[in-house]
């Protein structure tokens, strides 16, 4: 008897889910990440990165849609 364990709450990933898919998330979601990171560095205002931001997110939801 086998049971499954829902690894999101509410349709996001539980913090073990994105510890587990760490070095993934890192290796193909780079080029997003340096380009949100960059925007941050350079731009004092939250409001300018927002766009990365969900480019960032949406790079991680869909890998942890394909593991």
């Amino acid at each position: 008897m086998g049971s499954t364990v829902d690894a999101t709450v509410n349709g996001v990933p539980t913090s073990s889910v994105l510890m587990a898919a760490a070095k993934h998330i890192g290796t193909k979601c780079l080029g997003v990440n340096v380009a949100f990171l960059k925007c941050k560095k350079d731009d004092p205002n939250p409001e300018k990165c927002l766009d990365k931001g969900r480019q960032v997110t949406q790079c991680v939801l869909h890998l942890l849609s394909l593991i």
